[in-house]
């Protein structure tokens, strides 16, 4: 018998119910701050990439005003307001992850690597281009 046991016994507990067992799955909800107005969705941390650094600049955000996650996280993504999404992600991941923030979604790529390719970069700057007006003054 485990210490937990032992201890579930001497108080008398014989049978035990977890209120909310999803919390122990990693299931409480992120927050997103009102001032967060991109939100990137990629397994792999590319926040201090040069390419990065450029999107932000022209997108006139501070560090502030994005939030990145990876797709588990942001299966638990509560907001209010109306971010603009950028999914990078494999095309299955990606399709899943686009029908729980269908009016939210502006952008997808398949992976990161994708994105060292001109044709590739100059079309995300295409797609990034019409939503510049929601983020305010762009430089």
């Amino acid at each position: 018998m485990n210490r937990r046991d032992l201890l579930l016994q001497e108080m008398g507990i014989s049978q035990w119910v977890l209120a909310k067992p999803q919390v122990l799955k990693g299931d409480a909800q992120i927050r997103l701050s009102q001032s967060a107005k991109l939100v990137v969705v990629c397994e792999e941390d590319y926040q201090q990439s040069r390419f990065f650094a450029d999107i932000l600049r022209v997108l006139n955000l501070q560090q502030n005003e994005y939030q990145w996650l990876n797709s588990e996280q942001s299966q638990r993504l509560v907001f209010t307001h109306s971010p603009v999404f950028w999914l990078i992600q494999p095309e299955t991941q990606a399709v899943k992850i686009a029908k729980l923030f269908a009016n939210q979604t502006a952008w997808q790529s398949s992976c990161w690597q994708e994105l060292e390719q001109a044709a590739q970069k100059r079309k995300l700057w295409q797609q990034m281009d019409t939503y510049l007006q929601h983020f305010g003054e762009v430089v």
